[in-house]
């Protein structure tokens, strides 16, 4: 066993020169993405990029924080920073300060990275709409020459007056610019202002246009970005090859007797230990979930951006816990201009109120793919009435909808800052166990973007379907979720999980 340890451990030294010159030569991408989207909700882009070339990149899928969005009613939603108004045009107005601020920010992410040791050349900032117009602005004001960068249905989100903010390095990185001719969101005639601009600033521009294709990016544009981020990878790695024999002897020798000396150690040692005290792990009973919450988020965010929820649910009641955080499909959005992102069904206007439209066809699709998340985990051992479902916005309308349409009685729906998402006359398709299900209502009064009235809405909505629901109004709060709402949603849920288990 030894020898083949020090046989590994010579084998791994031999390699290790090479190791920093491969991360330098390694491409990092930084994907930025729109508004009211996430980053995790953007990683399948990378599957797209099959090339060998690009089998060890690095890539990278940032969210925007949350902040208020003018064109969106000052709606607070993923955003990287404020946008004034939407449709965007040539001429529409911009906040630069706030563009500024968000310029920080990436450049920290690329410093980070150059620091690792990753060129300068093999950085690729790459971007959808809000998170375009970002691309531009971080790679025109970076200070160095990055790799390239690539805009997808993006504008240019300052005035010519920056343009002697440029440094010299930075008008070197090349631009690749992608636009539909139907975009109703980002005009086109917004991305054709970009060329104009460009040329002043001496940066190279090549614009693609894309027939027919709206507010969106297309398998056809990211398999062209694939091939210019291959193009330009290609160019950087011609350029100082003899920089991979540089003189190590020093440092690996070092670092041989280190790994050496570290091997030796844990080989006696284990030699010693027998091997089923290592693989000892706890039995399929006591890993076998007792509770089962299913969190749907809202319009525009994203399931893992959700995740940091379950830590606030301490009690020792949820260490036999499963979570699960899903991730709604991107669709089109009525509300928001037609405007492709995470939803789970659509929604007809915004502000919403005690009368706005549903569209309950897409609200009844969405409740089939949570219908069938339950089923696979009542499927797996879990009963019925240890099954929570939670959401916040329009995922607490969902929940409601999901809730109340589960032909089996549940442990419970918790709504938060929702809506009923549609009209009194589906009450009739509400079976007899779905309407012993518990509902648990939170709304914030000063929600400006689903307005307290809606929640309120609901009440007399669950009593003509004789539903038991508390309702608790929070003062103060605006369209988000508190700290408060969610101790006491662990402690309702809490008190469920011992009245079943009692009952069992």
């Amino acid at each position: 066993m030894v020898n083949k340890l020090l046989r590994n451990c010579f084998l791994c030294i031999s390699s290790c020169s090479g190791s920093s010159d491969a991360m330098a030569r390694r491409p990092f991408i930084l994907w930025l993405h729109g508004l009211g989207d996430s980053g995790p909700a953007n990683e399948n882009v990378k599957t797209v990029f099959k090339s060998p070339e690009l089998s060890d990149a690095k890539w990278l899928f940032p969210s925007a924080p949350y902040n208020p969005v003018t064109c969106n009613n000052g709606r607070v939603m993923p955003s990287w920073f404020d946008v004034p108004e939407l449709p965007f045009k040539a001429g529409s107005r911009i906040d630069e300060a706030s563009i500024l601020e968000a310029v920080k920010n990436v450049h920290a992410i690329i410093d980070e990275e150059i620091a690792r040791g990753t060129r300068p050349e093999n950085v690729f900032i790459c971007g959808l709409s809000q998170g375009g117009a970002l691309t531009l602005a971080s790679v025109l004001l970076y200070p160095k020459t990055l790799g390239g960068g690539a805009v997808l249905s993006g504008w240019v989100p300052f005035t010519s007056s920056v343009i002697n903010q440029f440094p010299e390095q930075a008008k070197k990185t090349p631009i690749l610019w992608s636009h539909g001719t139907d975009d109703k969101l980002v005009l086109l005639e917004a991305g054709q202002a970009a060329l104009p601009f460009l040329e002043q600033a001496g940066v190279t521009c090549e614009f693609k246009a894309y027939p027919g294709l709206a507010h969106w990016m297309s398998n056809k544009e990211l398999q062209y970005i694939e091939s210019w981020i291959k193009s330009r990878m290609q160019s950087s790695s011609r350029i100082d090859i003899d920089m991979r024999t540089s003189t190590l002897t020093k440092p690996i020798v070092l670092l041989s007797i280190a790994l050496l000396s570290t091997v030796l150690f844990f080989a006696f040692f284990f030699e010693n230990k027998p091997y089923s005290s290592l693989s000892s792990s706890p039995s399929s009973s006591d890993l076998m979930a007792r509770t089962f919450i299913l969190w749907l988020h809202g319009l525009g965010d994203s399931g893992p951006a959700n995740e940091p929820i379950k830590s606030l649910f301490k009690s020792p009641e949820f260490m036999n816990t499963k979570w699960l955080f899903p991730s709604a499909p991107p669709n089109p959005v009525s509300c928001n201009y037609g405007m492709v992102m995470p939803s789970w069904f659509d929604i007809r206007e915004l502000p919403l109120t005690a009368g706005s439209p549903n569209d309950e066809s897409s609200v009844l699709e969405a409740v089939k793919n949570v219908h069938a998340i339950i089923d696979k985990e009542i499927a797996g051992g879990i009963k019925p009435e240890n099954v929570y479902i939670c959401g916040f916005s329009q995922g607490g309308a969902l929940t409601l909808a999901s809730v109340l349409l589960y032909p089996k009685t549940l442990g419970g729906g918790a709504v938060f800052s929702g809506w009923v998402p549609f009209n009194s006359s589906i009450i009739n398709q509400f079976t007899k166990d779905a309407i012993k299900t518990p509902i648990l209502w939170s709304h914030g009064i000063d929600d400006k973007t689903v307005l307290f009235e809606a929640g309120q809405a609901a009440l007399p909505f669950l009593q003509q379907a004789a539903v038991t629901c508390e309702f608790k109004a929070y003062p103060d709060l605006g369209h988000s979720i508190s700290n408060e709402e969610l101790q006491y949603l662990e402690s309702w849920i809490k008190q469920r999980m011992q009245s079943s288990s009692s009952s069992s």
